[in-house]
């Protein structure tokens, strides 16, 4: 059996700021190492084990992982397209800010880019098309167990597409309100093509 366990980054400096994170590779906060910390020694008293760590390259997803690496006696293995969605211009941007200088249309379709009135982004189809292809080269591991830290616009478009969702206007497919250190267990049967998911932990 194939399994999967996403694993969401913990609190970070951009959630002090209250700016929009995406791409800005902000690091974690006192708070969020020591979220990962918690997360990783509970896991090693349940005697829980992985073969394989993944993580996206954005430091608040790897000093996760390093972390769970020490605890966990795994490498980290980065991976670019872990990263989380690419946000453009709105990257290290005030909420409040962002809503005045980059006001959003009431439709947006899957195919235009996050933010259509600056014309840059990572559109929902190209986010979902990356989360497949990484989906693709988890499952390529074959047997056993990988963890996989990451970001949670991402993991929520390679939750769609375990859930067999297409992206819509609006982004409007399932949405898993993933905090800091959230995880989802998954595995995938390969025999009859099946996705199980066995447990959330929000």
């Amino acid at each position: 059996m194939i399994r999967i366990t996403l694993l969401r980054h913990g609190h970070s400096e951009a959630d002090e700021l209250g700016v929009h994170e995406g791409r800005l590779d902000s690091a974690l906060t006192p708070l969020g190492r020591e979220q990962a910390t918690q997360r990783a020694e509970a896991w090693h008293a349940q005697g829980r084990q992985f073969d394989r760590l993944f993580s996206s390259p954005l430091k608040r997803a790897k000093t996760c992982a390093d972390i769970l690496a020490e605890q966990l006696n795994l490498d980290v293995i980065v991976r670019d397209g872990l990263m989380e969605r690419d946000n453009g211009v709105l990257a290290g941007l005030a909420f409040s800010e962002s809503q005045h200088r980059y006001p959003k249309p009431d439709i947006v379709t899957p195919f235009q880019p996050y933010v259509v009135s600056a014309g840059n982004g990572e559109s929902y189809t190209e986010l979902s098309c990356r989360a497949a292809l990484e989906l693709q080269y988890l499952v390529r591991q074959g047997d056993g167990a990988s963890l996989v830290v990451s970001h949670g616009a991402f993991l929520n478009a390679m939750m769609n597409v375990i859930c067999g969702n297409q992206p819509r206007a609006n982004e409007s497919g399932l949405v898993f309100r993933l905090g800091d250190l959230a995880f989802i267990d998954t595995c995938y049967d390969a025999a009859t093509d099946t996705w199980i998911i066995e447990c959330i932990n929000p």
